[in-house]
């Protein structure tokens, strides 16, 4: 999800999409249904969704939906039932198996379906919802997430779905949860003549149905986060073209752009989006989805890491970056997110601090030192402070997405980066998200992985044979930032690192020190570092940023939080 970038906006669009939101949605939403990845209940974690099928029209002027969804279940204990959640809004005509109606009840947005009677582990068990109802509109796509109806400049429909923080149960019955990815999904999207529907995976058919309606038939093979499927309706143009990746296998790329940006959306794909992918493999591995395609398609809002079909609604803006920034995060997501995808909502800083890192990194390989310190001096800038990037306890998306998970998360691979060196650090980062080092031989299809921070520490512990717990409690597992304490008298620096959690010694973080135009890099002994100094010496304390610290030109904490 977009981050610090973009994450303010102006009061007039917000109090707009309040009024839009509270006109177009009467009902609030359930909270059940509104914060995905919440605990698993007894009945859900009794079962493993292992196939979706989800045949869906979309009614444009009557911003209406009317679904069909199937639901396999592999079940992993004994249990006579299976949950389903689903948004109140929807009204539900038929939950069956087999052609054969079951009984189940309804508590909000929860679905308690009977089976009719016990399953043993290891069977497998179908459950079809008929459904239809009007959605939820978002009020601040993606942020504040829902379906998206909108127009074109000629007044043709343009919608779209983005639901990171509130999940699948917005628009269809799901389990909701990113923890159980099913192994694959065919999406049926019915929309209108002369409009196209785009989804994720591979294009199967497109069949015209009476009516003057067509139906797009989509099949992911991939296992993917509910969250991440997306609907996208319009007046496209499927620009195809391919490319060969790191592992020699011929990739198709995909654009679904809006008939008149055509010639934009293929400009994009020559000018930055081949060069952005060369990128990302040459420092990671193979694109993750090859065998599917590497997808984009505009949007009405500004953009969401879907996988196989990202969405992008920049504009085709150049920006003072040199390159779309929009589309290398997005894109970036193709691997921290979707390959590697965070095990609980505490650790979604591995989502988009490596998702943010990939910027500046991009800008260093492809501009240089200028540019990369340029990115990292805005995000220092943007640091917040008021809380842990790794929250502990459950937690809610709100509070998961918070900024600092962006730009503090960023920080710390800046300094991880510096401190191991960049061998050690590009090789974690390869192993966080493939389990390996070697990567450029991987073939498709290349599994999903679940990770967590502790995981991510222990590979870094173990490439450079050191313990870097400490690194990563100041710098994620507290909110303040380490200060370092600096004495000076004519003839001594003495340097000492003040910490909320660590005292003393039991912060070695090392600090560059420039003495009249010469760097050495000092590290602490019993918590101090002296260094012997000439009156009237030039002395500048890591004068690059390599180490991040708390330095008065941010507050210590600024607690006007914007919501992500």
């Amino acid at each position: 999800m977009q981050g610090i970038n973009l994450i303010k906006s102006t009061a007039a669009a917000v109090i707009s999409a309040i009024l839009v939101g509270c006109s177009t949605n009467p009902l609030p939403l359930d909270p059940v249904i509104g914060d995905t990845g919440q605990a698993l209940s007894e009945i859900a974690i009794k079962t493993d969704v292992t196939h979706y099928d989800l045949a869906l029209e979309v009614i444009p002027n009557k911003k209406r939906l009317k679904g069909l969804s199937k639901t396999d279940f592999t079940i992993l204990a004994p249990t006579r039932f299976v949950e389903l959640k689903l948004d109140s809004r929807f009204t539900i005509t038929a939950i069956t198996s087999q052609d054969k109606p079951l009984n189940f009840k309804r508590n909000q947005g929860v679905i308690t379906i009977d089976l009719g009677e016990q399953k043993a582990p290891g069977s497998v068990t179908s459950v079809s919802v008929a459904y239809e109802g009007q959605p939820h509109i978002a009020k601040n796509a993606p942020w504040d997430g829902g379906f998206v109806f909108s127009q074109t400049e000629s007044g043709e429909p343009w919608i779209a779905t983005a639901v990171q923080g509130e999940g699948c149960d917005l628009f269809w019955p799901c389990k909701d949860h990113f923890a159980d990815k099913a192994d694959s999904m065919r999406i049926r999207l019915t929309v209108p003549n002369g409009l196209s529907a785009v989804s994720n995976g591979v294009l199967q058919t497109i069949t015209q149905l009476s009516d003057n309606k067509q139906q797009f038939d989509w099949l992911l093979s991939v296992p993917a986060s509910d969250y991440n499927i997306a609907i996208n309706i319009g007046p496209y143009t499927r620009i195809q073209t391919e490319y060969t990746s790191v592992n020699g296998a011929t990739v198709p790329i995909e654009f679904w752009s809006l008939t008149q940006n055509e010639q934009k959306a293929r400009e994009l794909i020559d000018n930055d989006l081949r060069q952005q992918v060369t990128f990302f493999e040459k420092m990671l591995g193979p694109y993750p989805w090859g065998g599917e395609k590497l997808g984009f398609v505009e949007t009405p809002h500004l953009g969401m890491e879907h996988q196989t079909v990202n969405a992008y609604g920049k504009k085709y803006v150049r920006d003072p970056n040199g390159y779309d920034w929009l589309l290398q995060h997005e894109l970036a997501h193709e691997w921290f997110g979707n390959l590697m995808t965070h095990e609980k909502l505490n650790d979604a800083w591995l989502h988009e601090g490596f998702g943010f890192y990939m910027q500046p990194s991009y800008s260093l390989y492809k501009f240089g030192d200028a540019a990369y310190n340029h990115s990292m001096y805005k995000a220092y800038l943007g640091l917040k402070n008021c809380a842990p990037v790794v929250l502990e306890g459950q937690i809610t998306s709100d509070q998961a997405f918070n900024s600092d998970i962006y730009g503090k998360g960023g920080w710390t691979l800046h300094t991880l980066r510096w401190l191991v060196g960049e061998d050690v650090f590009w090789q974690a980062t390869r192993e966080l998200l493939y389990g390996v080092n070697n990567t450029a031989s991987l073939t498709y299809p290349i599994a999903p992985r679940y990770r967590n921070t502790d995981e991510f520490i222990s590979i870094v512990n173990r490439l450079t044979g050191k313990d870097y717990q400490w690194f990563f409690d100041v710098y994620l597992k507290q909110a303040e930032l380490p200060e370092l304490e600096v004495t000076q008298t004519p003839h001594n620096i003495t340097l000492s690192w003040n910490t909320a959690s660590l005292k003393g010694n039991k912060f070695p973080m090392p600090i560059p020190v420039e003495i009249n135009g010469e760097s050495n890099t000092y590290y602490p002994k019993e918590g101090r570092i002296n260094i012997a100094i000439q009156q009237g010496d030039h002395v500048v304390i890591d004068p690059q940023m390599k180490v991040l610290r708390y330095l008065p030109i941010i507050d210590k904490c600024s607690n006007e939080e914007s919501k992500l």
